[in-house]
């Protein structure tokens, strides 16, 4: 008799790793990675508009119905019969959001540390020549910031990012102190130690392509 072949174990893989690993970050907006991972599916405007229609909430559908409107549209002129059989899969599955207010918040606060960081005036770029002729005043204006978090940059480091987030830490050093490198739950998800949730946020920045400040071993 032939033996039955053990089902491949997920146990190995990291929380939010499917979620996070389709992400397109030149292409994928920060709101859109942000629905993605709270929603836990790639195809998240079919989900979320299935959550709102369960939970009696129409009317605050209309975003997620334009948006899978116009992915529908895009998909019957590309020929994308793939689309089609995604939206029956999370019809029938729903997102399966893992960590999703861990990952959510880092990509909120990463993505307001960009833009703080872009919109000062000595990270604006040089004028070109042209440009110089016409404002000879001006020795550098802003970049223009796309939407994406493809190539961007911060000067916030991850220990930034980590003490922005809403944390409870667990276990002590001593009855005075927290231990801060011990066991706690970091928006809503516990970590064995700090240095988990750092390399968390290490992992979700290289992910969406973009570049924290590395930190001095005084921090």
């Amino acid at each position: 008799m032939k033996k039955k072949r053990r089902k491949k174990s997920n146990r190995g893989r990291k929380p939010n790793r499917a979620v996070l690993s389709g992400i397109k970050p030149d292409r994928d907006t920060w709101d859109e990675i942000r629905c993605r991972v709270l929603f836990g599916s790639t195809e998240w405007p079919m989900v979320r508009l299935r959550q709102l229609v369960a939970t009696d909430q129409r009317q605050e559908a209309a975003p997620f119905m334009r948006k899978l409107i116009a992915d529908c549209e895009r998909a019957a002129l590309d020929g994308d019969a793939d689309w089609f059989r995604r939206q029956v899969n999370a019809i029938e599955k729903g997102g399966l959001p893992q960590r999703a207010q861990f990952n959510a918040k880092v990509v909120y606060l990463l993505e307001h540390a960009v833009c703080e960081t872009l919109g000062r005036p000595e990270n604006w770029r040089p004028l070109t020549d042209a440009e110089r002729k016409t404002f000879p005043n001006l020795p550098r204006v802003p970049e223009v910031v796309t939407l994406t978090p493809a190539g961007k940059f911060t000067d916030a480091t991850a220990r930034d990012i980590y003490n922005a987030l809403e944390k409870r830490l667990l276990s002590k050093k001593s009855k005075d102190k927290d231990d801060e490198n011990g066991r706690q739950v970091v928006e809503g998800y516990q970590f064995e130690n700090k240095a988990r949730v750092m390399d968390a946020i290490h992992d979700i920045a290289k992910r969406l392509q973009s570049e924290l400040k590395k930190q001095t071993q005084c921090q």
